[in-house]
């Protein structure tokens, strides 16, 4: 059911059962459904913008959220799946000069943020847009008087998402409500989700995947549990009480330290591909725990899936899993699909897809080949129906002549016992034309390495040097950030160590 009514009923039947709780600060669902209530109140009485570019009612108000975590962001954010106004995720991460461009190109009826934001709240005077700082007295003020909840019509946007794609300018697309209607529906089967499914999902609000998490527990009527900032004792007694874990591939580790946690029976884990030794530390620090990978993008929707059981998978470990439920996949070349077992780029028909770009994107990133739609991801469909990755359009290396994608040499690395991490990247090379560079994480003797690989690539795909380091440096999504790996290649920064021959 539309989350508007979702939440109605859980407020009427269910009135004191927790709905969100954010450090410890806590709505249950009859407090969550009138601040609903006073916030359509108080946005329907803001001036409306004009704005060609986005479908909304004229009893919608586009309203931007830059507050990271903060307790506010557990009245806004629903406000935006469950009234007819729509959002827009500015992260709070990104430099405020970017952060300004996007209120420039878009800007909004309304700004919240933090009062720290100086420069937020300063470039939202310079264009007449209200800013209500949700750390202080304003928020409560801005609020007024509950309002009646229309209802919501399933074309209309309700969301203005961000994504980097393979630049470093940010995308804006817009979401209409029915691609999220379709994937509750989806996703409640997938990941046997149920009114018990109460999650602790530690990753940024602003992200695709803790939002959607938040929409998935509230359809449901369970709690949704999250924390300002990460600190590992916040995260633990967060997750005392909940069943489901949702995070990506880098948090999920951060939380796999101390004692095992029994309660928790689902994990829902994307944003990068779940390496094996990852795998066996959370299937031992989640002993109880179904651990659902899923492969998918802001623009795409759901992709594929894996679940991991206690000893097996639904498909090869190594894969990302067979097409999601109500999605089909097609590997293709210049218009037309190849040969099963080939490479090429990776297409989706279904429901859950954007229409498109608000800007940006026009030379790469999404775009549609009749009901088909990719975001330029590379990968291969197995004899057996799962679905490997290789890489991103442009991010195919070239060395010797040979075309070669970097993620099927990642997988290979982290096949090998004692690689916990690993990172491949094409440097320029004066006779090569690239050169394949190894970054791994874990103790494990260059010898050894080389001779593993050799058995599971030909010659042409090793790569020429390797360094170990600590930790990846992150994306403000969880992301390794290839891009300064790169610049610690080219400036030898030390936290890159040669791995050379043992003598």
């Amino acid at each position: 059911m539309p989350l508007r009514h979702a939440i109605e009923h859980h407020a009427r039947q269910r009135p004191d059962a927790l709905a969100v709780s954010i450090s410890g600060k806590a709505l249950d669902y009859a407090t969550l459904f009138q601040k609903l209530r006073r916030l359509h109140g108080a946005l329907v009485s803001l001036p409306h913008r004009h704005r060609g570019e986005l479908s909304l009612p004229s009893n919608a108000r586009l309203f931007a959220v830059s507050t990271g975590n903060h307790s506010a962001a557990a009245t806004l954010l629903p406000a935006a799946l469950a009234t007819p106004h729509a959002v827009m995720l500015l992260d709070p991460q990104w430099p405020a000069a970017l952060q300004q461009r996007m209120l420039a190109k878009l800007p909004p009826d309304v700004v919240f943020c933090l009062s720290t934001q100086t420069a937020l709240i300063e470039a939202a005077e310079r264009l007449s847009i209200p800013a209500i700082t949700v750390d202080t007295d304003a928020f409560e003020t801005f609020l007024a008087a509950p309002a009646d909840l229309p209802l919501t019509n399933p074309r209309d946007t309700f969301m203005v998402g961000f994504t980097s794609g393979t630049t470093s300018e940010p995308k804006a697309f817009a979401r209409a409500r029915h691609s999220w209607r379709a994937s509750l529906d989806a996703s409640r089967l997938a990941f046997a989700l149920t009114e018990q499914s109460h999650t602790f999902s530690p990753g940024p609000l602003a992200h695709g995947i803790s939002l959607y998490a938040l929409a998935e527990t509230l359809e449901l009527g369970a709690a949704f549990h999250t924390i300002e900032r990460f600190d590992l004792a916040d995260a633990h007694r967060a997750m005392e009480t909940t069943r489901r874990i949702v995070a990506v591939p880098s948090l999920l580790s951060a939380l796999c330290h101390g004692a095992s946690q029994e309660q928790v029976v689902e994990i829902t884990t994307a944003g990068a591909k779940l390496d094996p030794s990852l795998l066996t530390k959370a299937r031992d620090f989640f002993p109880r725990a179904r651990i659902h990978e899923y492969y998918g993008a802001s623009e795409l929707g759901f992709v594929s899936l894996n679940t991991h059981g206690r000893s097996s998978s639904s498909a090869p470990a190594n894969s990302v899993g067979r097409p999601f439920p109500h999605v089909e996949l097609s590997i293709r070349e210049n218009g037309a699909e190849v040969a099963q077992g080939n490479p090429g780029t990776i297409f989706v028909r279904g429901d859950l897809a954007i229409e498109g770009y608000l800007w940006g994107g026009r030379n790469s990133g999404f775009r549609r080949e009749g009901p088909w739609a990719t975001v330029g991801d590379l990968g291969k469909l197995n004899y057996d129906g799962s679905l490997t990755l290789l890489g991103r359009e442009g991010g195919m290396v070239i060395t010797a002549g040979h075309n070669v994608y970097p993620q099927e040499i990642e997988s290979a690395l982290t096949e090998i016992p004692g690689i916990t991490g690993a990172l491949v990247l094409g440097r320029t090379h004066h006779s090569r034309g690239q050169e394949l560079v190894a970054l791994l994480q874990g103790d494990v003797p260059l010898e050894e390495i080389r001779s593993q690989l050799a058995i599971r690539l030909p010659r042409y795909k090793l790569p020429r040097r390797f360094f170990r380091l600590a930790d990846w440096p992150l994306t403000s999504s969880g992301k390794p950030d290839r891009t300064m790996l790169l610049n610690w290649l080219e400036e030898k920064d030390v936290r890159l160590v040669p791995l050379h021959p043992a003598t």
